[in-house]
């Protein structure tokens, strides 16, 4: 992949960086090979298809599937490997939380016409499609284009030969997913029988909160789903950005685990575990670095320290550091940790005031640069520090280039390469993605428009639309107002569902859009239409204007109005989302 270059600069004579993984990243994939485990005559799990296991559970008369994996198109391929064993029908699926690797590939299992028929059974916490939602219609732009660096999604060729994703083999992005709504939701506990097989589904809040377990009591098997994240330290923040992950909440969820005394452990995510005391060693050192993890730091945080300074000073002893695989650092890292322990009891403010009102960050970048002697002498210096290997310092002297002038190609190309030096050298496959995607980017290589419309073919597909409430949908407008040209604007729009006996009402009023539900106040306007023409809005079949040309959707006001007030939001996925260069 050509970087970028500017003419007869001194970063011309900089070598191509070669393609490189770290060695222990590279063996690491080898646990993720094709394969499906039979743990008992009732419990398989599929490994190396999907980026999260599908495992199944034999019934007299049916199947259970505990996940559905990330797409449609990879889950058909495992029930394929699992149709190798039995046609049995299935008649549940568990689904363990709401990141879509694990329910995204729904309908490569089974349809929404099964489902509806009552033939399958769709199991969930019952917060989960709250969970969904608020993370699509509130922020599914940036954590769209976030999870397309975590995950290396716009990487290819050398970059991602023989790469795995830490917690499964490598994701492929921009396919199509798929989601049908639960049937039955699950509060802490429920104990069922479904096709004359006992489970105990728990509620077990850790990698996300409404995480659920699951315990066959009769043969002591623990589908333990992401509670035991995978064969790596887990992601107690992810670097595409989640709510607080509590460690202690998720510590004791897996204490809770422990006293089943399961005699196997089939994770989502990696290898099943056999064997009681393996199992409990598991479970242990896994619950042990987490908390170790979070009391340092606490320790240290009430010493004063900073999250950089924690950054430095926590960090794993042997015994869990060098515990393998489940304490490697292939997926999330202590570094990642301290800093969201720190940012989850405290927030962002270090106690130092200079940074309540800090300085631009182009400012800043301009005045230090002139204080070091101009753009040539920071240029000189950045290249210095590549050449001698200090990747790290060089990246961050490039930054201030790029920051004060974003088309400086010979800055971008020293930072592009520091970035790729350390993103080969990184056994962590999350901070290796964002280093060669951020380097995609700083050289060109990244149509940053295309990332966010990309993404969201995984974080918004139209399933997932049609299944959010409305209200839900609507409200999320009110964060798309462009406040500057409302500043003097008062004005309503109403929106009236016949088929589902509701209202709703979004009013602007001087840079703020209130919502309400069953508006008691005359709206300047009102749209009025059924359920599936709204989804097929949102799915961007069509706009609003187009629909109420049409006569899907009935205007009671005037059409120039209606496409003033439409004018005012922000439309999704439509502006170029960088992560770099700025």
């Amino acid at each position: 992949m050509a970087l970028l270059t500017s003419l007869h600069s001194p970063a011309d004579a900089m070598d191509r960086v070669e393609p490189a993984i770290h060695p222990e990243l590279k063996a690491h994939t080898e646990h993720f090979a094709k394969k499906v485990y039979k743990v008992t005559d009732r419990v398989y799990s599929a490994v190396g298809w999907n980026v999260a296991n599908i495992v199944m559970i034999v019934g007299d008369d049916g199947l259970i599937m505990v996940d559905a994996g990330l797409s449609p198109e990879t889950s058909r391929k495992v029930l394929a490997e699992f149709r190798r064993i039995t046609d049995k029908p299935i008649v549940a699926v568990i689904y363990s939380h709401f990141h879509h690797d694990h329910i995204d590939g729904i309908k490569g299992l089974v349809s929404a016409e099964q489902v509806e028929a009552g033939k399958t059974q769709i199991y969930a916490h019952r917060s989960l499609m709250q969970h969904l939602v608020d993370e699509s219609a509130l922020l599914g732009p940036i954590l769209g284009v976030r999870t397309g660096y975590t995950f290396g999604f716009f990487l290819e060729g050398e970059d991602i030969e023989g790469m795995n994703n830490g917690i499964g083999p490598l994701a492929t992005g921009g396919r199509p997913g798929s989601f049908i709504a639960p049937t039955r939701l699950v509060d802490d506990v429920l104990k069922t029988t479904i096709a004359g097989v006992d489970l105990e589904i728990l509620h077990v809040p850790s990698e996300a909160p409404d995480e659920l377990a699951v315990y066959l009591p009769d043969s002591r098997v623990l589908i333990d789903t992401e509670v035991i994240q995978g064969p790596t330290f887990p992601n107690v923040y992810t670097l595409r950005g989640t709510k607080f992950r509590q460690p202690m909440p998720w510590v004791r969820s897996i204490d809770r685990l422990r006293r089943l005394k399961a005699a196997y452990l089939v994770p989502t995510h990696g290898r099943p575990v056999e064997g009681e005391a393996k199992v409990d060693e598991v479970l242990r050192m896994t619950r042990d670095g987490i908390q170790y993890v979070h009391d340092q730091t606490i320790r240290y945080m009430n010493k004063g320290l900073t999250p950089d300074e924690l950054a430095q000073q926590v960090k794993l002893p042997p015994h869990l550091f060098e515990y393998a695989p489940y304490l490697r650092q292939y997926y999330g890292t202590v570094k990642q940790a301290v800093r969201q322990v720190y940012a989850g009891y405290l927030g962002w403010y270090e106690g130092d005031p200079v940074a309540l009102d800090p300085l631009p960050a182009k400012v800043k970048a301009g005045r230090l640069i002139e204080l070091m002697g101009g753009v040539d002498k920071v240029t000189d210096a950045a290249l210095a520090a590549y050449k001698e290997d200090d990747y790290q310092w060089a990246a961050e002297l490039a930054s201030y280039l790029v920051r004060v002038d974003a088309n400086n190609m010979e800055a971008r190309k020293i930072k592009a390469a520091s970035f790729r030096q350390l993103g080969y050298a990184s056994m962590n496959i999350n901070w290796r993605n964002w280093y060669l995607t951020s380097a995609l980017e700083l050289e060109g290589g990244l149509d940053t428009l295309e990332t966010a419309k990309k993404m969201a073919n995984i974080f918004m597909p139209p399933d997932i639309l049609a299944e959010m409430p409305v209200d839900v949908s609507i409200n999320g407008w009110t964060a798309r107002l462009k406040a500057e040209q409302t500043l003097s604007v008062n004005s309503s729009l109403g929106f009236e569902f016949p088929d589902l006996n509701e209202s709703y009402g979004l009013t602007i009023r001087r840079g703020v859009c209130q919502f309400d539900v069953n508006p008691e106040t005359g709206m300047d306007m009102i749209l009025t239409m059924t359920k599936p023409v709204f989804d097929e809005v949102q799915s961007g079949a069509f706009t609003i204007e187009e629909a109420v040309v049409k006569g899907d959707i009935r205007l009671t006001g005037n059409m120039d109005d209606l496409k003033q007030f439409l004018g005012y939001f922000e439309t999704p996925g439509a502006d170029p989302i960088s992560l770099t260069l700025h």
